[in-house]
């Protein structure tokens, strides 16, 4: 079996996510999700580059691996899926955790029809505002 890498890897290490199509792995680098899925990892891959592309502009930061901090990216993927879930459920308080990414992918295509429909503009607040947890 192909592994696929997580697009949303970073949510579901922490275990604050999940999904039904992630499956936990030992990388060199520690602990990391693969997806069990080749659609879904599609689908999650196209979603994160979305909402990067609109982020990356609000977050003063370009695309570039060397340049940019771990922590846009990991505030691309909390506060986007938890954008995402807010939107979907019409403005209600979308702080808590998500259960399943796959399902709420699913849902969003389903409410806009396309993933290239669903508005990332409309939770860039939810990525920049998003507060990284410290470590202990």
């Amino acid at each position: 079996m192909e592994e696929y890498k997580c697009a949303f890897s970073n949510t579901l290490v922490t275990n604050q996510f999940g999904c039904e199509q992630g499956m936990q792995v030992t990388r060199r680098g520690g602990p990391d999700v693969a997806c069990r899925s080749d659609a879904a990892h599609q689908r999650c891959e196209k979603l994160f580059e979305r909402m990067k592309q609109v982020a990356l502009l609000a977050f003063g930061v370009e695309d570039d691996l060397l340049s940019m901090p771990h922590s846009v990216l990991v505030k691309i993927q909390f506060g986007g899926l938890l954008g995402l879930q807010r939107l979907l459920e019409n403005g209600a308080d979308g702080s808590g955790d998500v259960t399943n990414i796959h399902n709420l992918v699913g849902r969003a295509i389903e409410k806009h029809g396309r993933l290239e429909a669903i508005p990332c503009q409309a939770f860039v607040g939810d990525m920049t505002s998003y507060k990284l947890k410290r470590r202990r």
